[in-house]
């Protein structure tokens, strides 16, 4: 795929998941389709900026995290 089909899937993905779940947050939905990740640092909880990471990875990681396994089978 291209990078372009790649947002056009992350998009259609999390516009699923907006509609399923309307009583998340944006930024919950981002969380656990894990388009956002976050890590421990000094006991200190951070986000990991994703700006430089290719769709394609995005993409692989949304469909691999137990969120969207479950969205997509139920």
């Amino acid at each position: 795929m291209t990078r372009l089909e790649y947002n056009r899937e992350i998009i259609n993905k999390l516009s699923e998941l907006v509609e399923k779940y309307p009583d998340l947050r944006f930024g919950q939905i981002l969380a656990n389709a894990e388009v956002i990740i976050y890590k421990n640092d000094y006991d200190e909880t951070v986000p990991i900026d994703p700006f430089y990471e290719e769709s394609e990875i995005t993409w692989k990681r949304i469909l691999l995290n137990k969120f969207a396994f479950y969205e997509q089978y139920n």
